[in-house]
């Protein structure tokens, strides 16, 4: 398997108190790893060293090292708006913008100065495509996104993503405010993008993270106590912690 993310001895902290301890991490391409553990072990704030979506408090310290595809993510010389298109993120909750379904989509493009409408045009519907959205809003495009449902909204967050070609997307907590019927589609479209991207989702759900993913890694209190292939953590963990917090016994 081929390594895209790896983080060595992550040690994280905001003012005086340490979030993260010691935790080293080989995310592979093309698969998905689950993030699981209770809340306030250090989940989120793991996902989002990823991409460096800690950068914006004054008070984040971060030591040890993150690379991608070799590279520092944290080298002065990054780039940290292009990094952040190549490792894409999906949030809790959907934040659609307060404009069409057509210009959420192409929102990333015209940042980059692309505004050629065919070019527009085809990233739009290869995009929503992608997200399993095309045939719900293809006759609503010029709608704002705002009336669309909750699941339509992340699907759609998933397609901005999608449409200025990430190569790894990260997703925190994205079914937690969403229906039964909306988690499944979004589960079932996690599945098909792993095909072309290296996934990462933080879930509290034991049961979609068995479901779905590849790989999993169980936080405690900002350690990571065990990491290894899904089917092994959950069916015969090697540590007493990863076994009772998988079983249901705490968290």
């Amino acid at each position: 398997m081929q390594k895209i993310i790896e983080a060595s001895n992550l040690r994280v902290s905001f003012g005086k108190t340490q979030v993260l301890k010691n935790v080293s991490m080989t995310l592979h391409k093309d698969k998905i790893t689950a993030i699981i553990g209770p809340s306030g072990c250090g989940k989120s704030t793991f996902l989002r060293c990823l991409n460096r979506m800690n950068d914006m408090y004054d008070n984040f310290k971060l030591e040890g090292a993150i690379s991608f595809k070799g590279d520092n993510v944290y080298a002065k010389e990054t780039d940290v708006i292009e990094m952040r298109r190549r490792i894409g993120m999906v949030f809790q909750k959907p934040n659609p913008f307060p404009s069409s379904i057509y210009e959420n989509v192409a929102f990333g493009l015209r940042i980059q100065n692309i505004n050629d409408k065919k070019i527009l045009d085809e990233v739009v519907e290869r995009s929503l495509k992608k997200a399993a959205l095309w045939d719900e809003v293809k006759d609503r495009l010029g709608n704002s996104a705002l009336r669309l449902s909750g699941g339509q909204q992340q699907r759609l967050c998933i397609a901005r993503t999608i449409a200025v070609e990430s190569e790894v997307i990260l997703f925190d907590e994205p079914c937690s405010a969403l229906d039964p019927t909306s988690t499944r589609k979004i589960e079932d479209l996690i599945l098909e993008l792993k095909k072309h991207y290296t996934i990462i989702i933080v879930t509290h759900n034991m049961h979609q993270a068995k479901r779905i993913s590849d790989f999993t890694g169980f936080f405690h209190l900002g350690e990571l106590v065990e990491f290894g292939e899904t089917k092994k953590i959950f069916e015969d963990a090697k540590e007493k912690l990863t076994r009772d917090y998988v079983r249901g016994d705490f968290g």
